[in-house]
C-alpha cells in the first residue's frame, strides 16, 4: 500500500518546493551525486535529465525505486553489500549506449558512513569520461529523521538551495575512498 501511495505524496510535496541554484552549470551528460540524507530534493531536481539511478536492492530501496520510477528514472539496483559493482556496470552501459544521459548516485549510501564517499561515482565518471558534480542541498525548513544519514524531509513550500560543485574525479585516489 505504501509503495503505491508514496510516489503520489512525494510528487505532491516536491511540486511545492522552491529551488534556487548556484555554482557550476551541469552539461547534458554527467555523473551527479548528493548525500543520502539530502536526496529528496536531489532526485527531484535532476529528474528531467534522462537519468539512471543506482538504488539499493533492499526493502527500503523498493520505496525509493517506486518514487524514482514515477519521476521517470531508469533504475539499476544494487548496493555496496549486494551486487553493487554489477549495478554500476549496468548503469555505465546505459550511459554508453545513450539510453540515459545522467548517472545519479548517493555516494555515501545506502548505509554510510554519513558523508563518506564510496568509489562508485568516481569509477563511473572516469570510465565514462564524463564530468562529476556534487550537489550541496540545503532546505530552509525540514524534519530531520533519526537515522544514520540524518535524512531530511523538506517541509511543504520550503526553499531549497542547491550549490553545484564540479569534482575532479582524477584527484581522488580510488584506494583512498571507502568501499
Amino acid at each position: 500500500m505504501i509503495r503505491r501511495l508514496l510516489p503520489f505524496f512525494a510528487t505532491l510535496l516536491a511540486k511545492t518546493l522552491r529551488f534556487s541554484w548556484s555554482g557550476e552549470t551541469i552539461p547534458a551528460r554527467a555523473v551527479i551525486m548528493f548525500w543520502h540524507g539530502e536526496m529528496f530534493a536531489g532526485w527531484y531536481s535532476v529528474r528531467k535529465r534522462k537519468p539512471i539511478a543506482l538504488v539499493s536492492a533492499s526493502k527500503d530501496g523498493n520505496f525509493l525505486a517506486s518514487v524514482l520510477q514515477k519521476w521517470g528514472y531508469r533504475l539499476s539496483r544494487g548496493s555496496s553489500k549486494k551486487s553493487g559493482m554489477e549495478a554500476l556496470i549496468i548503469a555505465i552501459e546505459s550511459i554508453k549506449n545513450q539510453e540515459c544521459n545522467t548517472l545519479v548516485i548517493t555516494p555515501d549510501g545506502p548505509r554510510g558512513p554519513r558523508h563518506n564517499y564510496k568509489r562508485g561515482s568516481f569509477i563511473a565518471a572516469r570510465d565514462l569520461s564524463l564530468p562529476l558534480y556534487h550537489l550541496h542541498i540545503e532546505y530552509a525548513s525540514s524534519k530531520v529523521l533519526k537515522s544514520w544519514d540524518q535524512f531530511e524531509v523538506p517541509l511543504p513550500f520550503t526553499r531549497v538551495s542547491i550549490g553545484v560543485e564540479k569534482m575532479d574525479a582524477e584527484k581522488f585516489q580510488i584506494d583512498d575512498i571507502s568501499h
